[in-house]
Parts: structure tokens; sequence; C-alpha cells
């Protein structure tokens, strides 16, 4: 008997037990139930054992426990501390600890780490929960890869992303205006081999056709004309060729309305790009920040410093580190003038967008002039996203008492709501400002400038050949030699040869008239056949005329 009084006592030692007896009987007038009555003058041990229910809720209700969190986190978490030295926990997280404490009934001292680092460090917050000097970390703490063996994550209750804050920059990446309306690694790539390569094939096609079709089957252009159609057209310039058979006719109306379709878009692209204040930054992803060598800060103790020195997810930042360019620094929101003269002399800040937010937020209501406002701003695309949640050492009894109403939070917004109560819903300093007006900028005309400076000095390279080649007579000499072989012209060559001689450089750079009358003391020759009769002779001529098969040429020699 005294052994199961053992028993019975051990598993009841979480209950009070109930009325065992009664010492004292009671006053005759007093009323007793028949329950109550059952168990007086019984000598036997009564208890009744808690359900799962009853043991979860009771389980913390006395207990003190020791939260650590970080103390310059606003809005997320901070600390202060009173007069009696007491820390006391404010913002978000301690928001959803109020609530637990309601809930389960203990109380709690707020411990803040001496280093605010997530690296396993001595003094930082993972160091306390994996030696088991604190229960449960209060903050939003980025779920990081390789602590799972470490310690225990809770619910993720909200996702951050991480952008970066910048001085906004004068000109906008998306560099000439003209050559904004397409895109220049296919667009415009495709635009210049049509360019290069219509010419040839059209002229192609027509020879092919000559070929085919015999000698009277239309005219041949040369190449240097079908190349000098295709750019006319695509400059919208009128063209004197006259194609005279329908497979040609067909090839050039078809590159008119390709033409047409194309400059259509090209004109009304760049219409909405002058037209619309549309901003684009230098730096879309995380390599432009490394290849750009761009000094940059982040905070200490976030996912950023944890990942570049531990992870592999950001190796640009890791290098760029390694350069000399980055650094990781304790950042307070408070500390606005701080913050502003890194940004203002072009440091890049790389932070959580929500903590952002609220930066601009305390930025844009401490500028009295508006001239002054909206001179920083966010990157669009995020760099890094990772969850938040609370963090428990590896062995705690806390998640699953926890993670039940923290998941309620999350699920019905609640965390969404308390990041976003205090900031406008409009964005903030947008990328791009609807309000001012869109004015052209040199940037716009970047690429009209490299046309004719191009253009200019093609144009030079050109003549200074054409000026080499005449004082040298090297062309001309060339010229004669393929004029020998030619079948059709070769003997006219000769017979101008037999009358005039070998060309050569003595007779440059006289002009081809000087030639004539130095050479035959005329201004004027026709080659005939015997049955023709001679042309009118003009002093003012500078051609031979060449009857047969030889066309009418220029007398450059």
């Amino acid at each position: 008997m005294a052994l199961t009084n053992t028993l019975l006592l051990a598993l009841c030692a979480n209950w009070p037990p109930s009325n065992i007896t009664e010492i004292t009987l009671p006053p005759p007038w007093k009323w007793i139930s028949e329950h109550k009555a059952k168990f007086m003058n019984n000598t036997e041990y009564q208890c009744d054992l808690k359900n799962n229910f009853q043991i979860q809720y009771e389980i913390l209700r006395g207990k003190r426990l020791k939260i650590a969190t970080f103390p310059n986190s606003k809005p997320l978490s901070w600390v202060t501390k009173e007069i009696n030295g007491t820390l006391i926990g404010h913002g978000i997280a301690f928001e959803i600890v109020e609530t637990l404490r309601q809930r389960y009934g203990f109380t709690y001292d707020v411990v803040v780490p001496t280093r605010e680092t997530l690296l396993n460090e001595n003094g930082s917050i993972i160091h306390m929960l994996i030696n088991g000097e604190v229960d449960m970390a209060a903050a939003f703490i980025p779920v990081l890869p390789g602590l799972d063996d470490f310690v225990k994550w809770g619910i993720d209750l909200t996702q951050f992303q991480y952008v970066v804050l910048m001085k906004r920059p004068k000109e906008s990446a998306s560099g000439s205006g003209l050559l904004a309306p397409f895109e220049p690694e296919v667009v415009w790539l495709l635009i210049l081999i049509s360019l290069i390569a219509v010419g040839p094939i059209i002229y192609g096609i027509m020879n092919l056709r000559h070929k085919l079709c015999g000698y009277d089957s239309g005219v041949i252009y040369p190449i240097p004309t079908c190349v000098w159609f295709v750019y006319g057209a695509l400059m919208k310039q009128g063209s004197s060729l006259n194609p005279d058979t329908d497979s040609a006719r067909l090839i050039f109306a078809t590159w008119w309305i390709f033409i047409m379709i194309l400059t259509s878009f090209y004109t009304a692209n760049l219409t909405a790009f002058l037209t619309l204040s549309k901003f684009t930054l230098h730096i879309k992803k995380i390599d432009d920040i490394a290849n750009g060598e761009y000094q940059w800060i982040s905070s200490e103790g976030s996912a950023v410093e944890y990942i570049v020195k531990v992870g592999n997810d950001l190796k640009p930042l890791k290098q760029s580190m390694f350069d000399g360019n980055g650094q990781f620094m304790v950042i307070n929101i408070d500390e606005i003038d701080t913050i502003l003269k890194y940004i203002s002399s072009g440091t890049l800040l790389l932070h959580d967008k929500n903590w952002l937010n609220f930066l601009m937020l305390h930025i844009e209501r401490s500028i009295t002039d508006d001239k002054e406002r909206c001179r920083y701003v966010l990157t669009t695309e995020p760099y890094l996203t990772r969850s938040m949640s609370f963090v428990y050492p590896k062995h705690s009894i806390l998640p699953p008492l926890f993670n039940p109403i923290m998941l309620s939070y999350m699920e019905s917004g609640i965390v969404r709501h308390l990041q976003t109560k205090d900031l406008p819903e409009a964005v903030i300093c947008p990328l791009n400002l609807g309000s001012k007006e869109r004015q052209l900028r040199n940037s716009d005309l970047y690429t009209t400038y490299a046309v004719v400076v191009c253009g200019f000095s093609m144009a030079a390279a050109v003549f200074t050949l054409e000026l080499l080649s005449t004082r040298t007579g090297w062309f001309v000499a060339a010229e004669f030699d393929h004029s020998l072989q030619d079948p059709l012209h070769g003997d006219v060559v000769r017979s101008e040869i037999a009358v005039f001689g070998q060309p050569s450089k003595a007779m440059y750079p006289f002009s081809h008239r000087n030639n004539v009358m130095n050479a035959a003391s005329a201004t004027h020759f026709a080659f005939r056949g015997p049955s023709s009769s001679p042309p009118p002779l003009s002093s003012s001529s500078s051609f031979l005329l060449f009857d047969g098969k030889s066309s009418l040429r220029r007398f450059q020699y």
C-alpha cells in the first residue's frame, strides 16, 4: 500500500491534491454534496492528471526566461535602460513576446549581446544561444546556412529583401537616348547584320537571274550601288534605281516594307523615351558593385556580413571586401548625419529594404528645402532574400509552444502590418520621378556626336587614300592591268596605250585634261568603228568616248 501511494504521489506532483479528507465534521445545518460526502473520512490519496494541453499551458507559468535581442535594430527591436538598470525591449519582436508572455504566464529578462554579429564569436547572439546562456533570441534573425546543427529556428515570420541605397545619379544608365528604343544585344546587332548582308544578297539574286535567263534579262546593279540603296532606304532616302525585273522589284519592295516597320517602331519608342521620365540605375545586380569598384558599407550583424564571410552567395562582395572597397560597421538609424556623409560621397549602403525605407523616411522628414528632396534612391531588384525568424537553443522546448501562435501572426498578416504601419503607402522617392519634366541631356545625344565624329573621320581617311593613290598612280596601273584582262575592253585599252603610251606616275598630279593635251595635243578623242561617224568635238569635255562594247570612261591616265 505504501508503494502504491508513493507512485501516485510521483504522478500527481504537478497538480495540487483534491480535498482528501475532512478533519472536522461540518455542522448539521451545512449541506454537503454527495460527491464530497463520498470522500469524507477517506484516507486514500486522490488526484487528477493533466492532459497535454494543460501541461503546455502551465509548463512555463512562473518561469523566468532570458531573452537576447539586438539593441539598435529599429523598428524591429531595440532596448532602453531604466534608472534601476533594467533593460526593456521594444519593437515588433517584443510585441510578439508580450503576446507569448500573456499566453503562458512567464516573465523574462532582456539580455544584450556584447557583439552585434551573427557569426559564432564570443559575445555574439549566436554564441549565447549555442552555449545555453539565453533561452531564446527575440529578434528578426535571417535563416542562415551552416547553423542548423547548433541552433533551432522558429517559424518564418517574414522575408527580407536586401537592396542598395545610393546617391541618385544625374545620368540614366540607359545611355544615349538614340539607342534606348532597342536592346543592343539583339535588335541593334540584327539590324547591323541585315544592313551588311542585304546589299550583297540583292546583287547575288540579280546576277543569278542574269546568268540563268540570259544577258537581256535586266540591268545588274553593282554591289556598291546595292549596298548604298540598302543604307539609303534605312535613312528613308529616295533611290534612282529602277529594277526592270519582277524578282528585283519584289526584293526592293520587301526591304522597303521592313524598313517602314522598323523605323515606325523606333520612332514611337524614341518619342516615349524622350517624353517619359524613365530612369535606370547602373547597379542591377551584385556583380555590378564589384565590377564597378564601388565603395560600400553594410551593417555589422546583418545577413550580408554572415554570407560574405561564411557563405557563397555573395562571392563578388567578398572579393570586393578583400580589395578594400567594402566594410562592415555598426549602423544606427538615429545617426542620419553619419549615414548621409557616407552616401553623399558615393558610398553604397547595403541593408534590408524595410530598414532602408524607414531610413529614407527619416531623411526626407529632416529636409526642409524641396529642391533637396529625393537625392537618394533604392535599387529595384534585390540581390539577396532571406526568411526571418526567432532562434532558440538546439534542444529547447520553446519552439513547439511558441510556433502555433507565431504562425497565426504570420498567416494573418499582423507581422507585415507591424512592419509597414509607420510607412507611407506610396513609394518613398521612386526611381522614376513622374512630377519632373523630361529634358534632353548630352547623354541622349551622345550617339549623334559619335556618328558625326566617326563619319567625318572615315571621310578623311578615304580622302587620304584617294589623294595617296592619285599621287602615286598605283590605282591607274591596277586599273589598266584589270582592263587588259577584260575580254570586253581589252582591245580598246590596247589601242589607247598604242596612241598615248603606258600611263606613268610622272603624269600625276596633273589633271586628265593636261595629260591629254601633253600626249596628243587634243581634248577629245573618239574611238569608234569604221562605219561610225565622229562625234562633235567639245573643248570642255574631259572624257574619251569608246564605241562598241565599251562604255563612257573617264580619261584619268
